[in-house]
């Protein structure tokens, strides 16, 4: 369990967040408003899919943009290919999965480990493979970090500094009350059936789901826990994708991650709006938790497309052309 330490202030902080295959202007929302708000930390990018014009505008918004693309290479491009297409015919797509773990499985231990993760990315994208790079970023890159965030981008804006309030050991940020395991089948609940069996998750039913999109802790809470996600995810040998979030649901359900505090949405820095029916918006355009607290940290603005133009955070700072 890592100590009970606690972190202030963002000048010895660090944000990271991962982007891939997104046009770059998507990012200007969550690159603009994090600078209004005065925050002195560091932000790094892990990026895959760019060429070096595209880093380059990446990495004005950024203080470090870390391209992954060339620690990964195209293995077994004939089952690629095959395993491509299975996955994109409807009749075929629920074999996907079994495929793909045979023939990650097919071959020693280490290279299991190297052609899953080679089949992944081509095939699943950055999403799940993200937490080895975070961990090496953390550890490597940004050896003073005493708080750090890790986040979604696109759908992410700030209204202050999001290391403002102490960190202390981890914080894990709640769906909306609305979702529950097994009250409700969207993809949380799938993704937990995926990963841990009907039978499992039936005994979790009614218990608060939380998003892995946002995820706040001191450096040793935010190492254990992502020690935690890719030791669940890489030993499965499955396609995995989206399915990080089912893992990050079965770490809390399964008590993995005694040291962290599940926090419930519109109560703690950061407010997710996904299924947040009636945004609270006070009349200078600031979001507010239940308790007329406000928030630091918006996720998932983009399910109200008409909130924008109302919200602080989208407007130009004062003097900015």
């Amino acid at each position: 369990m890592p100590p009970d330490s606690s972190a202030t202030g963002s000048q010895r902080s660090l944000i990271l967040g991962a982007y891939s295959h997104l046009p770059i202007q998507m990012l200007e929302p969550f690159s603009r408003s994090l600078h209004a708000t005065g925050f002195q930390g560091q932000f790094h990018i892990v990026a895959a899919g760019y060429d070096a014009d595209a880093l380059r505008e990446l990495g004005a918004a950024a203080d470090q943009v870390h391209p992954v693309d060339g620690e990964y290479n195209r293995v077994l491009p004939r089952a690629s290919r095959f395993l491509g297409y299975v996955r994109r015919q409807r009749g075929l797509r629920r074999f996907y999965p079994s495929l793909f773990e045979a023939v990650s499985r097919t071959a020693s231990e280490r290279t299991s480990l190297d052609r899953w993760r080679n089949l992944e990315f081509q095939l699943e994208g950055l999403q799940s493979l993200r937490y080895t790079h975070y961990y090496r970023c953390l550890v490597d890159d940004a050896p003073a970090a005493e708080a750090v965030m890790i986040t979604d981008l696109r759908d992410v804006v700030f209204q202050r500094d999001p290391f403002a309030d102490p960190v202390t050991g981890l914080e894990l940020s709640s769906e909306d009350s609305s979702e529950q395991i097994g009250r409700d089948d969207g993809f949380n609940t799938t993704w937990l059936r995926n990963l841990y069996g009907r039978e499992r998750v039936e005994t979790w039913r009614g218990r608060p789901l939380s998003c892995c999109g946002t995820v706040v802790g001191t450096r040793a809470a935010m190492l254990a826990y992502l020690s935690e996600m890719i030791a669940e995810i890489v030993w499965r040998r499955r396609p995995m994708g989206s399915h990080d979030q089912g893992v990050h649901n079965g770490l809390i359900q399964t008590g993995r991650l005694p040291f962290a505090e599940l926090i419930p949405n519109e109560h703690g820095r950061v407010l997710t709006l996904g299924r947040v029916k009636t945004p609270r918006v006070n009349g200078d355009g600031i979001l507010l938790n239940a308790d007329g607290s406000v928030p630091a940290v918006i996720h998932q603005w983009d399910r109200h497309p008409a909130l924008a133009s109302q919200l602080r955070a989208f407007r130009p700072a004062a003097g900015a052309a």
